[in-house]
């Protein structure tokens, strides 16, 4: 037992009371998928002759990728506001400029001001990219972190699908107002969470992370030990860092650290696989790419809530599996998924092209393009983030999630600015192939790369890149990490 602490129950049970920390990043990240999947509707009614606003393709291509070159400002800001705001009032301040952007959409009479608010979206966006797994994993449990980081990849198809309806529904201003709430809703809920323990921890404010690691983890025996190492920790992490060294000194120590280095490898990979996977691109451009698969077989906004509809009900089904099986078997089958069905739905058009499927059957490339839907969402969308939020040491977590975020906001923009242009040049198909070998590559570098999180705390990942043993870390501490497993809801 640990002395000075009062073993009582909550009203709120620790399930409960993460479950709300967490849900304002959830609904921010829903959001953001409305975000990146909007242009495919609203690009859509732009079209119609009697539109409000007319484009040019250079418009529509930017107004679809200038997320990209936003995200980048955001993720740049990142790991200073996490740093010195917390991660806490940087959630708070992300919804911010997303909330004008949105607000900014709907008012637009010119193609400009749609820019300027897509611009004020990925802002928004960027912040959040770096803030959300870092949230999510120091909000939760070893036990429930799984399930809950896997609840972003939730939030994007979530979002995804909401836009994609919206827009189908209602008037693109209108969809736009529906789109834009949630951030309202995120900024309250955030609003009623406190900050996160480890951050508090790292800042030495070691009373008011005892108080919001209990409000979170509730008051039991083995939380309280999981509580003790992680103050004994910081206070050394505090202690070491009083040296008087020059930041820069600071900085090229770090970059030399295989705890900083191998991380940020890993997660350089992620993202990239993340992004090149069409993760991206499809919702951005699914009419038109659907057209293309199906032959114009299937009504285009059929085949458009076809893909949202895998895509939501895989997410899903991948908060569970994440949290059941190995975060490495997750992301492979999902990578096996992928790259297979990429290169069957590539090799089916091809055919389709030279005659040898008959116009009865034209619509047969749709099978393997769902089903690479499903792979990607199950394995290369939920286990990145899962993973952002769990590899990087607590002292070099903002810098890390900055300097990853910012490798995927600027694929962001070079896949999703190229993809009308690889279209048109390679097509569908070839779009594909490139795609699948681009999986394939990523994938191999992350199978010897990639190590087990999966049931570990964040102080045991963080032992593994420092190549510590458990039985090596401070006395006693490896008994106290094994009984963590036997957490009671928390």
């Amino acid at each position: 037992m640990v002395e000075g602490v009062n073993y009582r129950k909550q009203r709120v049970p620790p399930f409960l009371r993460q479950s709300l920390a967490v849900s304002g990043v959830v609904l921010y990240m829903i959001g953001t998928g409305a975000n990146i999947a909007f242009p495919g509707v609203l690009l859509q009614q732009l079209r119609e002759p009697d539109s409000a606003l007319q484009l040019t393709l250079e418009h529509e291509s930017w107004i679809a990728s200038i997320l990209g070159l936003s995200l980048i400002l955001g993720i740049a800001t990142a790991p200073f506001s996490l740093q010195r705001l917390g991660r806490r009032l940087t959630n708070q301040l992300s919804t911010l400029p997303s909330m004008g952007g949105w607000a900014l959409m709907v008012a637009a009479a010119t193609p400009e001001t749609l820019l300027i608010s897509r611009t004020m979206q990925g802002f928004g966006m960027g912040l959040q990219a770096a803030s959300a797994p870092v949230s999510i994993a120091e909000y939760s449990s070893p036990k429930l972190r799984g399930a809950f980081l896997a609840t972003i990849a939730f939030s994007f198809a979530t979002g995804m699908l909401i836009a994609h309806v919206f827009g189908t529904l209602l008037y693109w201003r209108s969809a736009g107002i529906a789109c834009g709430s949630v951030y309202l809703l995120s900024f309250i809920l955030v609003s009623l969470s406190p900050e996160t323990p480890p951050y508090l921890a790292s800042r030495g404010k070691f009373n008011q992370c005892r108080k919001s690691f209990r409000w979170l983890r509730g008051y039991y025996h083995d939380s309280e030990k999981e509580l003790e190492v992680l103050l004994n920790s910081q206070k050394m992490e505090v202690t070491e860092v009083i040296t008087g060294k020059s930041r820069l000194q600071n900085w090229v120590e770090t970059a030399k650290k295989p705890e900083f280095y191998k991380p940020t490898l890993i997660m350089v990979f992620m993202f990239v696989m993340f992004q090149i996977s069409g993760m991206t691109v499809v919702p951005s451009y699914t009419i038109p790419m659907m057209d293309e698969v199906t032959g114009r077989a299937i009504e285009s906004n059929t085949s458009m809530l076809m893909v949202d509809v895998v895509r939501f009900v895989t997410s899903i089904m991948a908060c569970v599996v994440v949290n059941k099986l190995n975060r490495r078997t997750v992301l492979f089958l999902g990578v096996i998924i992928s790259v297979t069905s990429l290169f069957l739905a590539a090799v089916l058009l091809y055919l389709r092209d030279l005659g040898f499927i008959t116009e009865e059957y034209r619509w047969i490339p749709v099978i393997p393009t769902l089903t690479y839907i499903f792979g990607k969402t199950l394995g290369i969308l939920a286990i990145p983030w899962a993973i952002a939020g769990e590899v990087f040491p607590l002292a070099y977590r903002s810098l890390g999630s900055g300097i990853s975020g910012m490798i995927l906001s600027i694929m962001f923009f070079v896949v999703v600015k190229t993809a009308p242009t690889s279209f048109k040049e390679i097509g569908v198909n070839g779009t594909f192939l490139v795609y699948g070998i681009c999986i394939a590559i990523c994938g191999a570098f992350l199978y010897f790369l990639l190590p087990e999180t999966k049931g570990k705390t964040l102080y045991e990942i963080e032992c593994h890149f420092k190549g510590i043993k458990s039985d090596r870390a401070d006395s006693g501490e490896k008994d106290k990490m094994l009984e963590l497993e036997t957490m009671e809801g928390g």
